[in-house]
C-alpha cells in the first residue's frame, strides 16, 4: 500500500497531510494550512506543496537535520531517524476561499 506525506512550508513552520492516496494527502495538508490564518493570508492563494512517497516509513519528521530534511522509522529494519532520501514531487494548488476565523 502506498503512503504519501504532503508538506507545505510556511513562515517558521509547516502544515502537512498524510494518506495512502496522494491527492488526499495534498487535501489534508491544505486543510491544516488553515490553522495559520491568524498569522498569514492562506485563503485563496497558490501554494507549493512537497509530496513525498514515504511508503515503508513511520514516525516521519522534517526540518533541519544537518544535510537531511526528512527522517523516519524504517518499518523493515526498525531503524529510527533514518534519512528518507527520496525527492519530493512539487505541486502547486490554490487554497479554498475560507473565511478568516
Amino acid at each position: 500500500m502506498s503512503d504519501y506525506l504532503a508538506i507545505i512550508l510556511i513562515g517558521g513552520g509547516s502544515s502537512y497531510g498524510r494518506a495512502s492516496d496522494k491527492e488526499t494527502a495534498i487535501k489534508n495538508a491544505i486543510t491544516s494550512l488553515r490553522d495559520w490564518d491568524h498569522l498569514f493570508v492562506v485563503a485563496n492563494i497558490e501554494t507549493t506543496i512537497n509530496v513525498y512517497d514515504v511508503t515503508g516509513y513511520s514516525d516521519c519528521s522534517w526540518g533541519n537535520y544537518g544535510d537531511k530534511f526528512l527522517l523516519g522509522t524504517n518499518e523493515a529494519t526498525g531503524a529510527e531517524n533514518e534519512p528518507i532520501e527520496r525527492k519530493p514531487e512539487v505541486v502547486k494548488r490554490t487554497t479554498p476561499k475560507w473565511k478568516k476565523r
